[in-house]
Formats: C-alpha cells, structure tokens, sequence
C-alpha cells in the first residue's frame, strides 16, 4: 500500500503540484454545492465512507443528484490516493486534509440523498442514525477546521497540496520509505555474492 503512495503521489507531484492543489474559487466552481463538515465529524465519517458507498451501490433507482455524488465522492477518493496518507483527516497540516474533506463531505450529501430512495432509505436512515450518534458521543461537531467553512462542488476535483509533502513528516516519511526499501534490497544484492548452482 505504502508502496503504491509513492508511485501515485510521485506521479501526480510532476504535473499537478499546481495545476488542481489550491482550492478553485467559487467563481470557477460548477455542479452540485457540497457543504463541508466539521473536523471532528470527518474522522466519525471516514469510519463509514466505505459503508456508505457499498449502500449506494445497492440502490435500485438513480437520478441525476445521486449519480453526481456517487461519482464525486468515488472520484475525489482517488485523488486523495484512496485515503492512504497518514493522518490525513486528523491532521490540519497534512497536504491530504482539503481534499479528504471534499471527498467525506460528499459521501455525506449522498448519504443524505439516500433516505429518499424506497429501495435503501430504510438503511440510510439507520446508517444515518448511527453517524449521529457517534458525532454526538464523540462532541465531533465543535472540532472546526480551516476547510471547514467553504462549500466543495461536484465539477471540481482536488488535489493533495503537494507542496506541503516536504513539511509534513508523516506523509515524507510514507512516500519515502518504500524507496528506502527499494534502494537497501539493491545495495544488498549487489553485495552479496550471486549463488552458484552445482
């Protein structure tokens, strides 16, 4: 998996380290307003996002503001590289909170489209119910965040800001350590002797 960050995150540093990592204005912004959360109320969140899509994609019926957040939730994910970065949630610093935002605070609005669909609104409401809950056991809804107060949008996609990559140790040290590993397995066989079959 770590090894996987790596070669994505590498990938994408090339190319888009400024073309899609600062938020685009709301003048720019098209599709569906996705309101953002509360800090803490991600981190209860990301703890359901898988479920939360599994359920949609049991639904019978479909229109076009569902599909919208589907595909935006699924979407954002793997810009985010899937979730992987450490402490990108928890984390205000990590070059992966915005866009993590973006992505829960979809799968949110989707969950909340979901109650008013026959086939699956029954478990939506559950699942909704649930959340709640565990926002309010946890007081995750007074954790504010710097992303916290501007609406994301379905037309546009963020980025990790990967220019924050270098001054956040554990993302560094994540997109490092498989290299480590890399560069250390060849420095090994180049110093051990090839075996010689008999």
């Amino acid at each position: 998996m770590r090894l996987l960050f790596l070669l994505v995150g590498l990938a994408l540093m090339a190319g888009q380290a400024e073309a899609h990592g600062r938020r685009a204005s709301s003048a720019n912004a098209t599709g569906l307003a996705i309101p953002s959360m509360s800090h803490g109320a991600l981190l209860v969140l990301d703890d359901h996002y898988a479920a939360i899509l599994r359920l949609a994609d049991r639904a019978k019926e479909s229109d076009p503001v569902f599909r919208k957040l589907r595909n935006h939730a699924r979407i954002q994910n793997y810009y985010c590289l899937w979730g992987f970065a450490p402490r990108a949630i928890e984390d205000e610093a990590s070059p992966f909170n915005e866009c993590s935002h973006a992505y829960l605070s979809a799968a949110r609005m989707l969950l909340l489209h979901m109650r008013d669909m026959p086939s699956i609104s029954a478990e939506a409401n559950d699942m909704v119910s649930v959340i709640d809950a565990e926002m309010v056991r946890r007081g995750s809804a007074l954790i504010q965040c710097e992303y916290s107060a501007d609406p994301f949008y379905t037309g546009d996609f963020l980025t990790p800001h990967w220019e924050k990559l270098v001054e956040h140790r554990p993302s560094l040290i994540a997109a490092l350590s498989p290299l480590v590993l890399v560069l250390g397995f060849a420095f090994l066989r180049r110093r051990l002797p090839l075996r010689q079959d008999v």
